[in-house]
């Protein structure tokens, strides 16, 4: 689906097609996948109905990739943001394999007793306590002094922590990551309304 949109997306753009026209085309993509309660095949759009419960948030979660999600359909319908998006998602790729976060090698366990840990490569690097209060969770790093407010949203088996750019440094921060290089994303970022970014990860 990702290559489809892709090829439809870098049409339009190479024939001169209108931002209108490109818009309508990623607002019927988004209108179709996220009115089922999934998420876009080409970017996330939050929604309540994705919140996971205090249940289902439980158990290990492996890294698997950058998440960019935006808090509603309305950016999807600017070309400009759709291209942005995508520049984004590919910035931030970059910095976490820079930083050593690939695929399978962080995690994140949340326990029933509401505390949390963190590992990467197979070592705890973070531990701390959580809590899950309407659309937010709040992790509290041990010997941190900012805690993390973070959006999930749990899709197909798949659990998504996006948040805005200042909330993703210090996120990072917190696992121990340099994040001198964000500044790439971060300046990308402030100029998309409703853009939130994250990772996502699965059992």
């Amino acid at each position: 689906m990702k290559k489809i949109l892709a090829f439809i997306v870098c049409a339009m753009l190479s024939t001169g097609a209108a931002n209108a026209q490109l818009g309508e085309v990623l607002g019927k993509v988004a209108s179709a996948t996220s009115g089922n309660g999934t998420l876009s095949a080409l970017t996330g759009i939050i929604s309540s109905k994705l919140i996971p419960t205090s249940q289902q948030i439980l158990g290990t979660w492996t890294y698997q990739e950058p998440a960019v999600m935006f808090t509603s359909d309305n950016a999807l319908k600017n070309a400009a943001s759709a291209v942005a998006m995508k520049s984004v998602e590919s910035k931030l790729q970059s910095y976490l394999t820079k930083v050593g976060i690939t695929k399978g090698n962080m995690s994140i366990t949340f326990k029933e007793d509401k505390t949390f840990t963190i590992n990467r490569k197979g070592k705890t690097v973070r531990t701390g306590t959580y809590s899950l209060s309407g659309s937010e969770v709040t992790m509290k790093f041990k010997g941190r002094k900012n805690p993390c407010k973070v959006t999930p949203q749990l899709d197909n088996g798949s659990l998504i922590v996006v948040m805005d750019a200042t909330k993703l440094k210090t996120f990072m921060q917190n696992v121990g990551a340099n994040v001198s290089q964000l500044s790439t994303v971060v300046s990308l970022m402030k100029s998309m309304d409703g853009m939130k970014l994250g990772i996502r990860m699965s059992k």
